[in-house]
Formats: C-alpha cells, sequence, structure tokens
C-alpha cells in the first residue's frame, strides 16, 4: 500500500486568518497532489466570489461554510508523496469555537508546525490576552 515509505502527520496550527489552509494548498500544488486544471478551477471558483487571495486555501477547505467564511471548521486532511516519505498534512482550525477540532489533529500528529501571521495588528491580535496563538 505504501510502499515501504515512512509515513508522517503534519499538522499545521495557528491562531485564526494565519494562513494555514493557504500555506498547506501550496504544498500540495508544489508536490504535484493538485495539478493545474483542480487549480484553475479553483481560482475560478475564489474569483466568481471575489475571494482571489483565497485560492490556496480552497485546495484545503472543501465545504462551503468554510469557503464561505474564509475560516477553516473541521480538520482537513490531504495526502501528498515525496521519494521516501508519505506525509498527510492535517489542516487544523484556528479559531476559538474550533479547538475541539484542533485538538482532534493534534492528538494524530509526528510533527506539527505553528503558523503566526507577521501582518501589523494581526501578530499582536494573537498573542493579546485573548488572543489565540
Amino acid at each position: 500500500l505504501f510502499n515501504d515509505k515512512e509515513t508522517k502527520n503534519i499538522i499545521i496550527i495557528g491562531h485564526v486568518d494565519s494562513g494555514k489552509s493557504t500555506i498547506c494548498g501550496n504544498m500540495l500544488v508544489r508536490s504535484g497532489k493538485v495539478d493545474e486544471d483542480e487549480l484553475r478551477k479553483y481560482e475560478q471558483e475564489a474569483e466568481e466570489k471575489g475571494r482571489q487571495s483565497w485560492i490556496w486555501a480552497y485546495v484545503m477547505d472543501i465545504n462551503g461554510e468554510e469557503r464561505d467564511k474564509g475560516k477553516t471548521v473541521e480538520v482537513g486532511k490531504a495526502i501528498f508523496d515525496l521519494p521516501n516519505t508519505r506525509y498527510t498534512i492535517l489542516d487544523c482550525p484556528g479559531h476559538k469555537n474550533y479547538v475541539p477540532n484542533m485538538i482532534n489533529g493534534v492528538a494524530q500528529a509526528d510533527v506539527a508546525a505553528l503558523v503566526v501571521s507577521a501582518k501589523s495588528g494581526e501578530f499582536e491580535a494573537g498573542f493579546e490576552r485573548a488572543g489565540q496563538t
């Protein structure tokens, strides 16, 4: 099944709107998991909704609620292979209302990546008293 490849589960966590789904989508495109036709479909949908900057997130956020709100609700899952390793990306929600869903993703992790926005205002919001980073 896995051709004797090592398997790794990578979770992507961080503050809401920090770009987690965008990073995951970009990884899938760069690894060849998403072809040009599929990417064009996401690009067209994002343009129709006036959300051109969300094209990469659309690769991971597959349900309508997530795409309409621009917020990951469920843990997104995608698999891609490199020569020696099969990776499963787990795109975890960052909004505080969905922390239980994020915990489900964390429980499956071999490796975690914490995404922190460097945009002025967003970075600070993540670390304020009510912040979620």
